[in-house]
């Protein structure tokens, strides 16, 4: 008999025994950086922009000289030139002048406006403006981005498209990160076969989905993932993988024999072969129940369900929230949208459900459909939208009730 934990109990085992891991720094490309954590605050090594520039297609003007300008009255300035792009001004704007400059193009001295095309008109060497301008209308300024000295991107930052752009605009071609925490991945059951193999030739088995499950879902929370290959019902065996796996790694996850049958000995295993703590053995989840959390020597050590649909949730759930711990970052909320149930979901298990969903977008809102699944279905869960989780002691959701849909 498992003695549950509640899903909140469980991540705050996982906070208290899981510290952040202060791992080697490594430098990489910035091609690289992506999803990698930064191991140190970068500054600014240079004024972004470097030089004042245009931020329209127009004429550089004083804006003084334009004040009152309309389309029945506009402002007179003398062309005195045109700015090209990459080169320097050679004219400066003197009062009562203007001098054209292209998006992007070098601000000339004496300048403090750009006045946009649509609102001038050229008549030989004439400028009609017609529309008066502030200072500073159509400039980036020089600095206006990032100033010589300022941080940039703050250590600890999960790199995102933008801080990649923020660093290549400023020069940084590589930048030092934080070694991704490596995580071990093992599936174990005799009837599991590799997935090219032809269910002809091996019939009543089942091609091993958990490892690439597995791999998948912790390289996108940015592990390094070892797999070590499908492992027979043997302790003695998966107790060797095991050992190697504790000791290369920093996480260690084992999909199948974590219940309590005569054939799960995943807790026997954990604890002989590497000395581990068992922290928890059962979450009050649906699915994803008979669920371990192990440690040994500071490492934290899964045994996973052997359906892969429990896998799936039991990952989003709990090995997201170990990640973060390890990596020192925040556990953040999985983005939803709210949606009207269809129908009536019982639940009154003593576990919280976590029920797939299909999303239908109606004249009347956004509506939420049940959609069927069972533990070992993994491509109808592929097919759903998101997931809506009913409390552990709910009696179920109503139909009609406003409910959260969580995204994958």
């Amino acid at each position: 008999m498992l003695k549950v934990k509640s899903t909140e109990e469980v991540l705050e085992i996982i906070r208290e025994a899981f510290p952040e891991i202060h791992s080697e720094i490594e430098t990489v490309k910035l091609s690289e950086a992506v999803g990698r954590i930064l191991a140190e605050d970068v500054s600014a090594r240079e004024d972004n922009p470097p030089f004042t520039r245009s931020a329209l297609d127009g004429y550089a003007v004083r804006a003084a000289d334009t004040f009152g300008a309309s389309e029945s009255v506009p402002a007179m300035l003398t062309l005195a030139g045109e700015v090209l792009m990459n080169q320097r001004p050679t004219a400066n704007v003197e009062k009562g002048k203007a001098i054209y400059v292209p998006t992007g193009g070098c601000m000339p001295d004496g300048a403090d406006a750009v006045a946009m095309i649509e609102i001038t008109e050229v008549l030989a060497d004439e400028v009609l403006v017609m529309q008066s301008v502030v200072p500073d209308t159509g400039v980036v300024l020089q600095g206006e981005d990032a100033k010589i000295g300022d941080v940039i991107v703050s250590a600890g930052q999960i790199l995102q498209p933008q801080h990649i752009g923020a660093l290549a605009v400023l020069g940084y071609s590589e930048v030092k990160v934080k070694r991704k925490i490596k995580c071990a991945v093992i599936a174990t059951g005799d009837e599991l076969v590799p997935v090219e193999s032809s269910l002809d030739d091996a019939f009543a088995s089942i091609r091993d989905s958990n490892t690439h499950l597995m791999r998948a879902q912790m390289e996108a929370f940015g592990c390094e993932v070892v797999p070590y290959g499908i492992c027979v019902d043997d302790e003695v065996k998966l107790g060797a993988v095991v050992k190697k796996a504790h000791e290369e790694c920093d996480i260690v996850m084992v999909s199948g024999g974590s219940s309590v049958g005569v054939m799960d000995f995943t807790k026997k295993v954990f604890e002989e072969a590497v000395g581990a703590e068992i922290l928890m053995h059962g979450i009050a989840m649906k699915p994803g129940k008979p669920t371990i959390l192990a440690k040994a020597n500071g490492k934290a050590i899964i045994g996973l369900p052997g359906h892969p649909v429990a896998v799936f949730f039991v990952m989003i759930e709990m090995m997201s929230s170990l990640v973060n711990a390890l990596q020192g970052q925040e556990d953040k909320e999985r983005p939803y949208v709210e949606a009207k149930i269809d129908a009536k979901i019982p639940s009154n298990h003593g576990r919280e459900d976590f029920v797939p969903i299909k999303l239908e977008v109606t004249d009347d809102g956004i509506i939420a459909k049940l959609f069927p699944y069972k533990s070992g279905l993994i491509a109808l869960l592929s097919q759903s939208d998101g997931y809506i989780r009913i409390p552990r002691f709910a009696e179920g959701v109503d139909s009609g009730a406003i409910v959260k849909v969580y995204s994958y």
